[in-house]
């Protein structure tokens, strides 16, 4: 089991391109599990912050200690309802540069 906060979510996605799903953590730098291409469908256990990969640090835990990285992934199916305290609330600033 990783030293990563999972949050408990199930559901299925589908690969948007090729990918590698990683062994121990949601890391570059972990071992490579399997190759995927795009298309194919996987069945996510929990989401975990891992590397950030072209600035999105959300992974997906697809198996025991395997992950795969969620932006090359579709939104996951069913989309979860999450809990009211762990909703961002979100005030727009605007700022001008002067």
């Amino acid at each position: 089991m990783s030293n990563f906060t999972e949050l408990a979510v199930t559901g299925n996605v589908k690969t948007t391109m090729g990918v590698f799903t990683r062994r121990d953590n949601p890391s570059v730098f972990s071992p490579v599990a399997h190759e995927l291409p795009a298309g194919s469908r996987v069945t996510i256990h929990g989401a975990v912050v891992g590397d950030a990969v072209e600035g999105n640090a959300h992974w997906y835990r697809v198996g025991e200690d395997t992950y795969i990285w969620a932006g090359a992934c579709t939104r996951l199916e069913p989309y979860p309802e999450f809990p009211e305290m762990i909703r961002p609330n979100w005030i727009a600033i605007i700022l001008h540069e002067r």
